[in-house]
């Protein structure tokens, strides 16, 4: 193989671990009109009460991203109209608290494990 063809291919793979490396271990999307998703892979899914998010060690990383124009608060996590967030969890636990979006049990929990 080519000098060139083998460095194209050790930065391709080099972007690729980065990528998979630097993805937090949930992403949680909240729309316009205060609807909030977890998106996965290649799914995208209601906000459940109860989110289980496996570990990462000591850096279990849930990342917000606020699509709407109000102030969101999840939990333990809040972020302001427009704005991406990203919190680290040190430890694996359970945590609760107020969620503006469930408006029906205000209520959600964090199981991670």
């Amino acid at each position: 193989m080519r000098r060139s063809a083998w460095i194209a291919t050790l930065v391709a793979a080099c972007a690729a671990a980065f990528w998979f490396l630097s993805r937090p271990a949930v992403e949680i999307d909240v729309d316009r009109g205060g609807q909030a998703f977890v998106r996965g892979l290649f799914s995208r899914t209601p906000l459940p009460e109860t989110l289980y998010v496996r570990a990462v060690g000591s850096h279990t990383v849930i990342r917000l991203v606020k699509r709407d124009t109000a102030k969101a608060q999840l939990g333990m996590f809040d972020a302001k109209a427009g704005e991406t967030r990203e919190f680290t969890v040190a430890y694996p636990g359970t945590f609760s608290g107020y969620c503006s979006a469930h408006p029906a049990s205000r209520q959600i929990v964090y199981v991670i494990e």
